[in-house]
């Protein structure tokens, strides 16, 4: 099979493509024919060597979808010909912490496609069935692809993390990428107002398709006072930060008394001073969120097929192309997703 293999932790141009062999599925697994696999931000820090668990030679990948070919051994319920879609990571769904619904905090069996298992930038994949759910029939491959990583994040973060409530102000940092434009959407439909925050002029569009009420278009990330601006003075009641330690002193100026400042995202994987006296006087949440779960995919899944939520798949390229497509994902060149079909010559 052809697949992307990252020989070497660094720049978008140690992404090559090469001929491997074809996998084949253990027991509890199934081989997949990948038709989509989204590249999100995650995979650029995983290429740049910032992730622990990733060992090279890797294949990246977390946002796959396909059709299985071949299932394993003692794997009941999956069958070939089913339409599939990755979830990030597994969970063992039998520890107490999956019990209680918390399966993205499973500790037993927390593998993350792309990192210990070999991901979606390759023609075929296998995949441990625990980390997969079904995709409908009416959704096309690179939407199935991207739903997990976007809209189920999103899902996880405004309402099982954040816990948005009709008629709120929600502040959305990195609004213009994939889990943002989701969530932009997704708390319109939950009914708050959202403002959405965005490095370029060129991103504005996007956002107002989205149905962003106000967007704040600031390329230094300087944005707490137009956001209180906005507010009368107020501040928000929920942040969504996506950017992470680069934009975290700004958006904790930017909330209101009793605010919730739900983390999803470090893109320079950088740290932050936090004066605790502002947390304190505020009485302000800061509330961590990782990865979705099953429950949260399916549910992306139908607000997908119900055309609730518009995903934004903004280009969609071959194998051979993954190394310009990190490299414009790096230098904010691309609103929503871009997606590999691995199927597609070239």
């Amino acid at each position: 099979m052809r697949a992307v293999v990252l020989r070497e932790f660094g720049a978008a141009s140690n992404l090559r493509l090469e001929t491997m062999p074809d996998p084949r599925p253990g027991r509890g697994e199934v081989l997949i024919k990948v038709h989509a696999c989204g590249v999100c931000y995650h995979d650029v820090i995983n290429r740049r060597g910032n992730l622990p668990r990733t060992h090279v030679p890797a294949i990246l990948g977390h946002e796959a979808a396909g059709e299985i070919v071949e299932v394993g051994p003692d794997t009941p319920g999956w069958k070939v010909g089913d339409r599939v879609a990755t979830l990030q990571r597994l969970s063992c769904g039998e520890c107490a912490l999956c019990k209680s619904g918390r399966n993205s905090l499973c500790k037993k069996d927390n593998r993350f496609f792309g990192e210990e298992i070999s991901g979606g930038y390759a023609e075929y994949m296998t995949a441990p069935v625990m980390g997969l759910g079904r995709v409908p029939a009416n959704l096309p491959w690179p939407v199935a692809a991207t739903v997990c990583c976007t809209l189920g994040t999103a899902v996880h973060t405004l309402r099982t993390r954040g816990k948005v409530r009709a008629g709120e102000t929600v502040l959305i940092t990195g609004a213009s990428g994939g889990v943002g434009l989701a969530a932009v959407q997704l708390a319109k439909v939950d009914g708050a107002r959202v403002i959405a925050v965005t490095s370029g002029e060129a991103k504005v569009q996007a956002l107002r398709e989205a149905g962003a009420d106000e967007v704040i278009v600031s390329r230094g990330l300087d944005f707490a006072s137009a956001a209180r601006k906005l507010t009368g003075g107020e501040g928000v009641n929920v942040a969504i930060e996506i950017v992470g330690s680069v934009t975290f002193p700004q958006t904790l100026k930017a909330m209101a008394p009793g605010g919730r400042v739900v983390v999803v995202g470090n893109l320079e994987t950088g740290t932050v001073d936090l004066n605790p006296g502002l947390v304190i006087v505020k009485e302000l949440e800061i509330i961590g969120a990782f990865a979705t779960t099953r429950e949260e995919l399916d549910e992306s899944l139908r607000l997908v097929a119900e055309q609730k939520i518009r995903p934004f798949v903004s280009d969609a390229v071959g194998l051979s192309e993954a190394g310009k497509a990190h490299f414009r994902l790096e230098n904010r060149e691309i609103a929503g997703r871009v997606v590999l079909l691995p199927q597609e010559i070239q």
